[in-house]
Order: C-alpha cells, then structure tokens, then sequence
C-alpha cells in the first residue's frame, strides 16, 4: 500500500496528537497497584488498615500501548481514505449525470463502477445527491420522455438506483435533459458540482446541454480510457457472398476486429477479420461465403463489444430467393441464352436463377417466376400457378416480340391492344425517358440515368387505380412499370421486353438496381416500407448490450416507414417467420468521429482503476484490539495480586483457562471449517463434476445421487471426460459457480427458494451455467414451468428441433431419450454472450432413472419399464448433455459437417 495515497477528510482532528505528551506523563505518572506479599507471621496485624501506597511509575509498554490506542482513535476521527478521488472540490450538492443511450454500453462496466466511487465520495464528504440520466423510457400508452431527475437522496439510496440501471438501445435525449434540469430550480440553487459521465461523441444538443450545465456549476466530465465506437451500418448480399460496411471513430492507429456471424440457434458460422483504417471512418468489407451458409445467417456482431450498435439482424429479406424464367421444353439453350442474356447478368449476383418449363418450376417452389410474352404451358398449369401466386408467389411479366400478343390472364393492368412505337419511321414521337419514381414505388431514391431511353411500350388503360397500380412511368406519363397484389402474392409487369430491342433499359445499371429492389418483395412481409399496411408485433428486441430477449407490454407494432430505434421500437426482429422484418440501430448512426467542444472551464478526467478505501473503519478496528490486548496484558501482569485468597486464585486461573481455552478452540474449529471449506472448493474447481439439487426428499435424492454417478461412469467409459462423483447442492449455501450442470427434479409441493437462492440460480445461469429440469412426469409444459418455479430468471422456452447441436455433440441422436419420451425445451433464443449455448433445459423424461447403472438399482428405485435399448439410447443424450454443457456450440462449426455427413453416409 502506498501511503502517500492516503489523504485525511478531516486533518483538524490530527491536532488531537499534541495532546500525547500530556497523556504519556498521566500514564507514566499514575501509582501502580501495591504488590503483597504473603508473611505468616503477621497475621496478628490482620485488619488494619492503612493509607500508605508505594508510587510506581507505569510499565513502558503498557504507556506505549495506550497510546497506540489513543493515536488509532485520533485517526479514525480525521477519516483518513486510500485513494481519494477528488472528483469535485465544491461544496454542496452534487449533479450525476448517467450517460446510458447505446454508446455506453461498450464501457458500462467502468461507468456503474466510477458511479459508485462517486457516490461512495459523497458519503464521505456528507453531500446530497441528485441523479439524472440521457436515455429516454416509455411514458404512458404510446409517448417517451426522460425519466424525472432522483434527488435529493442519500448515497445508499444512490447505490441502489445506479445497481438498477442499464445501457438502452437507442440515442440520448440531450435537448429533453436540458429542459428537466431547467425546470429544477431548487436543485439548480443547491448543486454546488456537476458530474457527466459521457463520452466525446458529440451528439445534438449534447454542446448546448455542456453549456446550460457549466453556467449552473463547474463540470467534471469522466469519460472511459478505451473510447472506441463502432456500428455496423449495412449487410447486404452480393455474387459470392456478403458486404459489410462499418461506421466507426479513427484512431491513432489501425485496429484489427473480429466479426462474428451466427445462426438462428445462436451458433458462430464464421469468424472474419476485418482492419479498421486509421485515416477513415467507414470500413467496408467483402466475405466469401456459399450461398447455403449465407443464408443461414441471422445476425452478424463484433467480437468483444456488446452494443446494440455491433449486433446487425437480418429478417426475412436476407434468403436469396429462388428465381423461375419460364421457358418452353423446345427453345435452345442458344436461344435462352441471347434473349435472356441480360436478365440473367441482372439477377443471377443476387438469386439462384432457374429455366424450366411452368410446370416444373411450380413444382420446385420459386420465389419469383418470369415469363417474356405469353406464359408457356398455361393452359395445364392455370390453376397451379394461380394458387402459386394467391400464396404469396410474384410473378414478374415482359412484353414480347412484336408479333405476340400477351394474354389478358394475370396481368396487374388492362392492355389496349398492339404496342406503342416512339422514334419509328411510322412515328412522329421521339423516344421517351423516365421520370423520377415516385414515393410510393419501392424503387424510390434510384437515380436514373439520363441515356435510357424507352422506343416501345406496351400501353396500358386508363384505369381508375392506374396511379397506385405504376411503380415507373415515362416523361408523359404512360406507365413502365405496374403491380398489383393478389391476394399474398403479387403480378409485376414490364412494359418493355427482357432484350434491348424496345429499350436500352435491360443492358443499363438501372435495370441491375431495379432487380436489387425487386428481389426482396417475393414474400408478402417484404413488401416496401411504403407498402406495409400492416403492423408487425415484436418477437424478439435487443437489449443495450445487443442481446435478444421477449419484448415487454410497453413496445409497440413496427409500422412503415422503418422508425428509429426508440423505447417504442427498439431493435430486433418484427413479425412472424417470413414476414419477419428487421429494424437494426447501426444504419441510423453515422459520423462516430465526430467530437463534442466543451466549455473552456470544463474539468476533462479519465476513469481510473483505483478504488477509494475508507479506513477509518480499519483504525477503530485496530484501537479494539489493542484494548483488548491492554486488558488482556493487565489479566495476566495483575491476577496475581488481585486474588484475595487461593480459592480465588484457583477460581480466577480456571476462568482466565476456560476463557483462553474457549477463545482458541473456536478460532481452531472457525479455521478448520474454512479450511475444509476452502479444500472442498478447490477440488469442485480442479475437478469438473456433475451436482443434483437436494429436494429433502430422501428417495429422490438418492435417484439423482445413482443416475449421475452411472452417468459419470459411463462418460468415463466412453469419453475423454474424467469427472468426479457427483455433488448433492443448495442453492441457499453453496456456490454453484463450480458445476457446468446441474440436475434438477421438480417435487412435489416443493417449496420456493428465498431471495438469496433465487439470485444464487439467476447469477449462476447468466454467467454460463445449465441447468436440466426434470418434471419426472412426462409433463414438460414451459407455463408449467414458469408457475412452478416464479422468481427466477427462466428464459423463453421452446421445443428443441431434431437438427439442435444437443442431439449430435458426440451422438448422432434425434430425441432427448430418458425413462420416457416427453420433449425437450429449451432457450428459444439463447444470450449470444454465451456463444449461444442454451441454460435452461426442462422436460419430463425421468432422466436420472434411465442414467443408474445396474449396481446403483435396489427395490426402492427399479426401473423394469425401461428397456436396454431405451437405456442406452438415454446413456448416449446424457453424454451429448455433458458434452454440450462442456463444448458449447463447438459441434455447430461449419468445419465438422463434412465429417458428420461422411459419418450418416457410412
């Protein structure tokens, strides 16, 4: 310890040392007790009294220690502290600003911890406080606003507000802040600090909330030693993989990330790493993946950074679709070739493209189906493919050769009859151009070069909803481009063929991003933006730290156009499976270099490491034990002449013995149980073993305590897992912290944990432990669950699918096998900080039962209803269990499917 990092909250108490002298005189100076001495011979002179004592100075070390004790006391009473951070030198009240918008969560932990220095300084200064904070929540049914500033409150309650609070997933409300503090005059005529914990992100309104605040009292802003942000802004897919763009603050050097894609399980398909440029702040990246890998992305984050701004959704619009060109069985591949020529260069980058007569291309179940000219093959196939399209197929239709006339069938307009010519030695027109697509049209925002240009267009009547019905149209007016939904699906129609004939639109860039736009909307659900009517529920929101969780009462429907993530509609995933759309925060952030000008009087720190100890506490402890051992010196020095006869010298010998003696014994026994405590620790960490959660239950335990030990034998046999016996646990004593799982069976009229127990499970389970439920029943129902076990954290459950990475972590298996067979359910969207390993699982499949081994049966617990087959079918998931529990998502690599499908081969 460095003494020179102690400082003194109150130094006038040091004075109180002057007065030593004097005490070291009265000590020294005061008589000591008479020594007697025993003389036979005087017993005549018993009984008389006398005035006369002998004047005997004080030993010198009892004077010294009570002046040790009086020197421990001063010190106490100037509250001396190690590593006093001054974070303000005013007096009064002070102002604590919360920085907890979405930037905040790549630091929390050094934020909550400097917000509790802070107020543990406030408690030793004696000083009020008042709490503020950046992030808006939900207010009323369907509006947000900031949370009222808490204050004046005392350090304990402080404590208790900043232990409650998490970083959100959306921007601050700086402008809203400066209003609340306004409107806190009482709070403005008592604060006399103010202290922001923020970054130098400058942020709208942030500069003018620094300069309202500096005109109230001095500022200290803290702000974290790593100050690195990063979003990502854009995923999108491309000919041989996917493109990400990073948004991010520069750096005085290049730094190297990792990018993490994952599965709908949670599951790390790739690891990519990716160089952020010093001298940018934009990043974009190209990775090479197969298609069937791409598609099964669900998300995409940065390794070590749990933002919202790091996690990046896909929804529904990332499946490549599956594009159908409907051709006849005669035409040649020459032929398919040069007419399609310029089609296939337009989709093929972004869609697995197929020729195919209608038939077998309905039967293959497209995505999109496009014919050029009538539609081969209708006439047998006219009731398929307007089912197809009633189920939410798009059917996307070009003119022609000039000679065939389109049939009238599954178009979205009504045509006049023959085409229209621009330029042509029959016309006085020249040919057109296109104008600004509208609003509405999903191909809104595209700039249109000013070459193309359009010589023949089918034309189309002048229907009543002809101006919804246009997604494009030429510079008179006359559409290009029309649609029309039918019923899920939807009829999109070309005016101008596939091939340059008509237009030069087909071999242009514009045709290329036209079909980009177009690609998306094969689903119903991913209609544009401007198209959805309908509200999307939420399934699934982020958190600030970028983790899925079930979305609360207080977030509403997504609606178009896309909002920005706010306490209404956070991030995450809106709607149901193929309508599922979803909203990310990275796009919406842009400019993370951009830094805030503080006011001139604005004091600038860094948040340290260094804890601020009170040690007055260890002073007063240091001054008891110095009295007691005066005291216990005074005993051993004075017993002897304080004895008035030897029935009280032998009286005071046995008390003073018992009493040492006692004292010791319990010091031995304390330190022997902490012993065995400690050893008893350290052999559940050296050694993994499997725990069972006592029931009280006598016969229950012990089926837990025999299905264990017969599952740990038998993954001894078969494995490369050594563990050691099993360990029967409560949670109201022992730590669970050692056992990579837990075995639970549910009994009945089972009583609920206390407060300490239930945050003893929610810690273990949020820090990467599992936990098997076992209902023993057959009764694996999670509501049940759910009523059975209120007050702990238990996640959404669902039912385990057969292609889970549980059933092939060491197994090929199908089915979570047991004495019975009930299904599994599991973490329906497991926490991705935990490398998507679900921590919960339950069921009712009596599991310890199948797991005994045959010396571990008896009269009490026989099993005859399981068969050997059953038995070893239920060894094989325990040992998956294990080894999922141990692995994680280790089986889920991409890498090990070549040798699983060699394996099913075989």
């Amino acid at each position: 310890m460095n003494l020179a990092a102690i400082t003194f909250l109150y130094p006038a108490m040091l004075a109180a040392v002057l007065v030593l002298p004097i005490v070291w005189l009265i000590i020294r100076s005061a008589p000591h007790s008479p020594k007697q001495i025993v003389f036979p011979a005087a017993r005549l002179l018993r009984g008389l009294r006398t005035n006369r004592r002998d004047m005997q100075r004080a030993p010198l070390w009892q004077t010294i220690l009570r002046c040790l004790i009086l020197i421990m006391l001063i010190l106490a009473a100037a509250r001396p502290v190690l590593n006093r951070n001054e974070f303000s030198q005013n007096d009064g009240a002070v102002l604590i600003i919360a920085e907890n918008s979405w930037s905040s969560a790549a630091n929390w932990p050094d934020y909550r911890a400097s917000l509790h220095e802070i107020i543990n300084q406030a408690r030793l200064d004696l000083r009020s406080i008042y709490l503020a904070q950046t992030a808006p929540e939900p207010a009323g049914a369907t509006i947000t606003r900031l949370p009222d500033i808490i204050g004046p409150v005392s350090a304990h309650q402080a404590d208790r507000f900043i232990d409650r609070l998490h970083p959100r997933p959306w921007a601050p409300d700086y402008p809203q802040l400066s209003n609340l503090i306004a409107d806190q005059q009482h709070m403005a005529n008592s604060i006399g600090s103010i202290l922001w914990l923020t970054d130098d992100l400058d942020y709208p309104g942030k500069a003018e909330l620094a300069n309202d605040l500096d005109a109230l009292a001095p500022i200290t802003i803290l702000s974290p030693k790593r100050n690195s942000r990063i979003a990502i802004q854009s995923l999108v897919r491309n000919r041989t993989g996917l493109g990400i763009t990073l948004t991010h603050d520069r750096g005085k050097l290049a730094r190297d990330i990792i990018l993490l894609a994952r599965n709908d399980q949670g599951s790390v398909l790739l690891r990519h790493n990716v160089t952020l440029a010093a001298t940018s702040d934009h990043t974009d990246t190209e990775i090479l993946l197969p298609g069937d890998i791409t598609n099964s992305i669900q998300s995409v984050g940065v390794e070590g950074m749990e933002t919202a701004a790091t996690v990046f959704q896909t929804g529904a619009r990332w499946q490549q679709r599956k594009v159908g060109v409907i051709v006849s069985s005669g035409d040649s591949p020459v032929l398919l070739s040069d007419r399609y020529f310029f089609l296939d260069r337009a989709i093929s980058p972004y869609a697995d493209i197929t020729y195919a007569p209608l038939g077998r291309l309905l039967e293959d179940k497209m995505d999109i189906l496009v014919a050029a000219g009538p539609i081969s093959g209708l006439g047998s196939q006219y009731a398929a493919l307007e089912r197809w399209v009633q189920d939410g197929g798009m059917l996307v239709r070009f003119a022609g050769d000039a000679t065939t006339e389109i049939e009238r069938d599954f178009l979205p307009v009504t045509l006049r009859l023959g085409n229209r010519d621009f330029g042509g030695s029959m016309s006085w027109e020249k040919p057109k151009h296109l104008l600004k697509f509208p609003d509405s049209s999903p191909f809104y925002g595209i700039q249109i070069p000013e070459e193309i240009t359009i010589n023949r267009q089918l034309l189309a009547e002048p229907d009543p909803d002809i101006v919804a019905k246009t997604w494009a149209r030429l510079t008179d007016g006359t559409p290009l481009i029309t649609s029309a939904p039918r019923n899920t699906g939807r009829v999109v129609l070309f005016h101008v063929t596939p091939w340059a004939d008509w237009s030069n639109l087909p071999m242009s860039g514009l045709f290329v991003e036209i079909w980009q736009r177009l690609l998306p909307l094969a689903s119903p659900s991913d209609r544009p933006e401007a198209e959805l009517q309908t509200s999307l529920p939420p399934q699934s929101v982020l958190d600030g730290f970028g983790r899925a969780h079930q979305p609360d009462a207080t977030i509403l429907p997504l609606r178009a156009p896309l909002p920005v993530p706010n306490p209404r509609h956070p991030p995450g995933i809106y709607g149901e499976n193929g309508q599922a759309v979803a909203l990310n925060l990275g796009p919406f952030l842009d400019n993370l270099d951009s830094h805030i000008r503080w006011p001139g009087t604005t004091a600038l720190r860094k948040i340290t490491d260094y804890d601020q100890i009170d040690l007055a506490a260890l002073c007063l402890l240091a001054a008891l034990m110095l009295l007691v051992l005066d005291g216990a010196a005074l005993i051993f020095v004075h017993h002897v002449s304080i004895r008035r006869s030897r029935r009280h010298n032998a009286l005071t010998t046995i008390l003073m013995v018992v009493m040492v003696g006692g004292t010791s014994a319990i010091m031995i026994l304390a330190a022997m149980t902490g012993t065995a405590s400690a050893v008893e620790i350290q052999a559940a960490a050296l050694q993994p073993r499997l725990a069972y959660l006592k029931t009280d239950v006598a016969a229950i335990d012990r089926l837990s305590k025999s299905g264990l030990a017969g599952l740990t034998e038998i993954l001894r046999r078969r494995s490369a897992a050594d563990l050691a016996p099993a360990d029967a646990i409560d949670p109201e004593s022992d730590d669970l912290s050692f056992y990579p799982l837990i075995y639970w069976p549910l009994v009945d009229g089972q009583q609920p944990f206390s407060a300490y127990a239930q945050a003893q499970i929610n810690r273990y389970l949020d820090s990467g432990g599992m936990i098997l439920i076992d209902s023993r029943d057959q009764e694996a129902e999670p509501a049940r669950l759910r009523r059975l076990l209120a007050g702990l954290e238990i996640p959404i459950l669902d039912r385990a699918p057969g292609d889970h990475i549980l059933f092939r972590s060491f197994y090929l298996l199908d089915h979570p096998y047991g004495r019975f067979a009930s299904p599994l359910w599991l973490d329906a969207r497991p926490d991705q900080r935990l490398d998507g390993v679900a921590s919960v699982l339950f069921g009712g499949n009596d599991w310890a039962s199948a797991w005994m081994l045959d010396e571990g049966r008896n009269s009490e617990n026989r099993t005859d209803d399981i068969s050997p087959r059953q038995r070893e079918m239920a060894w094989r998931f325990g040992v998956n269990l294990v080894m999922y529990a141990l692995t994680g998502s280790y089986k889920g690599d991409q890498v090990h499917l070549p040798a699983i499908l060699e394996r099913l081969a075989r």
